[in-house]
């Protein structure tokens, strides 16, 4: 049995009061994965990252994540 097929089981069973808070419930998570998910590709979104840090970050990339010695 599904997720859904559980919870339809299981809201059918509620009374009219019941199964409508249950939906208010859903509607608000439904609403809050909008907001977080603007549709945008994650890559996409890592680029928007911005922190600070050397500006040679990528190049002796081997030094600061790893702690090696240059050479």
């Amino acid at each position: 049995m599904t997720v859904v097929e559980t919870i339809q089981q299981k809201v059918y069973r509620l009374p009219l009061q019941a199964q409508q808070e249950v939906l208010e419930i859903v509607e608000q998570v439904e609403s809050r994965y909008k907001n977080e998910q603007k549709g945008e590709h994650p890559l996409t979104l890592l680029a928007k990252i911005q922190i600070d840090g050397p500006s040679d970050l990528a190049e002796r990339h081997d030094f600061y994540c790893h702690g090696k010695l240059e050479d």
